[in-house]
């Protein structure tokens, strides 16, 4: 299965340096839906490339070339990662799925809602069944676009990084989104 991020990419940086597509920021980790940095560190993707644009500048007002910019790690740029999980080795677990919430006793507004310790807490539960590599779930900006929490990204394989300015992703989730734009 092929998912997306967009990152604060860094050429030439290391896999355990800021800037590389698999580097998860340990000082970002707690702030997220899933997140638990007690237990695990967790990454986020979509299942397009659109959704994970959609995904992260969802909740900005206007789009400009200095959403791409990432003052922290300088020199880098946010761009498109493409990745590639092995989803036999490493399974997620669709809590888009009416049985697999039932059997865990998980209403569909326990997921939608922004309830950050409730959904934490789902988190840890699936985390602790020992079977998953993550969850996917309906975005919030977008309920066809699928997002995914990834706490085992050992399984995941990178396959390009691309300079969002001019790319397709970009344009689509700009206007799936209604997001006006100024000279990006």
């Amino acid at each position: 299965m092929l998912l997306y991020r967009v990152f604060p990419y860094l050429g030439g940086a290391g896999q355990v340096e800021p800037g590389h597509p698999l580097n998860v920021q340990a000082n970002y980790q707690g702030k997220g839906r899933w997140d638990n940095p007690a237990l695990y560190t967790v990454m986020y993707l979509s299942a397009s490339a659109e959704a994970a644009v959609g995904e992260t500048f969802g909740n900005l007002v206007m789009w400009s070339p200095t959403m791409l910019t990432f003052p922290q790690i300088p020199g880098s740029v946010r761009s498109l990662g493409t990745f590639e999980l092995d989803e036999e080795a490493h399974p997620l677990l669709d809590l888009d799925d009416a049985t697999e919430l039932a059997q865990r006793g998980i209403r569909p507004t326990h997921v939608v809602v922004r309830n950050r310790p409730r959904t934490q807490q789902i988190a840890a539960d699936i985390f602790n069944e020992g079977r998953w590599s993550g969850i996917g779930w309906w975005s919030y900006h977008r309920p066809q676009w699928t997002a995914v929490a990834l706490w085992e990204p050992s399984g995941l394989a990178i396959r390009r990084v691309e300079d969002l300015r001019g790319h397709h992703a970009l344009d689509a989730a700009a206007k799936t989104l209604a997001k006006p734009r100024q000279g990006i």
